[in-house]
């Protein structure tokens, strides 16, 4: 039986934080955990309440990997492939869960972000690291290959940088990833709650509308050639800009006050 639990916390501000607690195995993700984080992610994409989510570790550090129990109950003499497949099937749901989430993510990385740890970095639009935490993709160390932590690894840095990373399963700190684009912000140890409270402030200041219209416009240019990107982008300001929000945004501005979103 997979332990650990998702602590889920709602706050009134619509800020949604998922806090992975599996202390036994330093926070890795197990069966349990990637059903219970992919189904709280499905459900807050549609929540009109929800305006952004946050990741988080419990006891001071983010994620180890997968826990390592569930792959030796993969591998065992009777498992099917079957059974092996819709494993690795699911970590994919949570994978697009997260990336696709319509609302703002953020990790919030302590000590480590390893393997599927560093997957759910990957996955997130924003992550605070704090200083000296290590990030690292050490499948190979093991035998078997990051495969979709490579998938959006290769897509945020370049393909020499990914291939060291993810040849070698060499861990590396928090400055290196923020040099390498892993990373959206570094802090002192200690300091990540602040950095956190900064971002989601002027996340919660934006129109929830044109974050979401925003982060579309992303998933169809990351799959476009330039010329079908910029199609995309002309399609989307053009209802954009008659929307609700955008005539509230546009009289806000005008008229010197905070707009009602």
């Amino acid at each position: 039986m997979s332990g650990g639990e998702l602590r889920v916390e709602r706050g009134g501000d619509g800020v949604l934080t998922l806090t992975l607690d599996n202390p036994a195995h330093r926070n890795a993700l197990n069966d349990h955990l990637i059903a219970g984080l992919t189904a709280a992610l499905r459900e807050a994409a549609t929540d009109p309440a929800c305006r952004a989510v946050v990741l988080r570790g419990a006891n001071g550090m983010f994620c180890a990997g997968r826990e390592l129990n569930d792959v030796v109950r993969l591998q065992a003499a009777d498992a099917d492939t079957e059974a092996v497949e819709a494993a690795y099937q699911a970590v994919w749901g949570l994978n697009e869960a997260l990336y696709y989430l319509p609302k703002p993510s953020i990790a919030v990385v302590e000590r480590f972000a390893l393997g599927a740890g560093a997957g759910l970095v990957n996955w997130t639009d924003f992550a605070i690291a704090e200083e000296g935490a290590l990030i690292g993709y050490p499948e190979v160390k093991i035998g078997f290959p990051p495969t979709l932590t490579t998938v959006s690894l290769i897509r945020s840095i370049g393909r020499k940088a990914a291939m060291d990373l993810l040849l070698t399963g060499r861990n590396i700190t928090a400055e290196d990833a923020l040099r390498m684009g892993l990373l959206t912000r570094v802090v002192p140890r200690g300091e990540a709650g602040a950095a956190l409270a900064e971002t989601l402030q002027l996340l919660l200041a934006a129109s929830p509308d044109a974050i979401a219209r925003t982060k579309r416009v992303v998933w169809k240019v990351e799959d476009a050639d330039y010329r079908a990107a910029c199609a995309a982008a002309v399609d989307s300001i053009s209802i954009a800009v008659t929307t609700r929000e955008a005539r509230e945004g546009v009289a806000a501005f005008v008229g010197k006050r905070p707009p009602r979103w």
